[in-house]
């Protein structure tokens, strides 16, 4: 009799698959504390906190981030432009995301260390997670910062 032996799930991971099934991205925000039964980490100054996608890398696009704001704020911009993503549209590095007449415009920058700062996506994507085999390459991102430069749109004035 032969048994096989299947590598426990961690839940975690099932929760952020089930959140990318359901809506195509899941959000993860650093800083503001942790929910976990077995952690007490505190919450961060505001301008260290960050927040970013899962979900980007299977459409083989980059993951997005944005620093520096609290958790509702980093998910509504994120989702926000992820369902730009997500409708088909690509996003590359120095493109400028326009919000409109007094919205803020952004530009995208790539992020440095995907590795060290997508941790979640990189376990996610990675042989500990139960998401889909990584892609080809490593899972990368754009960051969201504020515009260097003026919109061209002429709309958001």
């Amino acid at each position: 009799m032969s048994h096989t032996l299947f590598a426990p799930v961690d839940p975690a991971m099932l929760k952020i698959a089930a959140t990318i099934e359901r809506c195509g991205i899941n959000i993860i925000h650093v800083g503001e504390g942790c929910d976990c039964r077995d952690c007490h980490a505190a919450p961060i100054p505001l301008e260290q906190q960050f927040g970013y996608t899962i979900g980007l890398t299977e459409l083989g696009h980059p993951e997005l981030l944005v620093r520096g704001l609290g958790g509702r704020e980093s998910a509504a911009l994120l989702n926000r432009w992820g369902d730009v993503v997500l409708g088909g549209e690509v996003l590359d590095s120095g493109h400028l995301l326009c919000e409109g007449p007094g919205g803020h415009t952004w530009e995208l920058v790539p992020v440095h260390r995907p590795e060290r700062t997508l941790r979640w996506a990189g376990l996610y994507y990675g042989a500990a997670g139960s998401g889909p085999p990584p892609l080809p390459g490593e899972v990368t991102g754009l960051e969201l910062i504020p515009a260097r430069r003026p919109c061209p749109c002429g709309a958001c004035g």
